[in-house]
């Protein structure tokens, strides 16, 4: 049996289906990222405080508490304060670069209708000339 849907109503009923099935997932897939990604914070957090307080613990129960030189706190302190810095900057570079791409995608959006319509008239412009050339052709035959 052959159908009587031509090639471009499939495309869109495709295309339709297609953007739906993102549209209704890509919410819940945000969703549990970003509580996945909380979880993920939570237990590192849990994990780190729960290894300074076995530090603690074990240093004032054993007797073995040591002394840092300020000079060492001073290293340590400073080495934090970089990798801070440091994870600042990143943060800042990676909102930019998310920024940018949104704006691009923005851009692309918001042309997209003058893109549509030189679309339209280069296919205009194609199918008449093969239209005229094919009635010359017609033309020329008949003579």
């Amino acid at each position: 049996m052959v159908s009587s849907i031509d090639d471009s109503e499939i495309i869109e009923k495709i295309s339709k289906k297609y953007f739906s099935e993102i549209e209704y997932y890509v919410p819940h897939l945000q969703q549990s990222l970003f509580d996945f990604q909380n979880e993920y914070y939570k237990t590192w957090k849990n994990f780190v405080n729960s290894n300074i307080s076995l530090y603690k613990n074990f240093g004032t129960q054993s007797g073995l508490n040591f002394i840092l030189s300020e000079s060492s706190q001073k290293l340590i302190e400073d080495i934090n304060n970089e990798i801070i810095q440091y994870r600042s900057m990143y943060h800042k570079i990676i909102t930019k670069s998310i920024e940018s791409g949104k704006e691009n995608v923005k851009v692309w959006n918001d042309n997209a209708k003058i893109i549509d319509e030189l679309n339209e008239k280069a296919i205009k412009f194609w199918s008449d000339m093969f239209s005229q050339k094919s009635a010359d052709k017609t033309t020329d035959k008949s003579i």
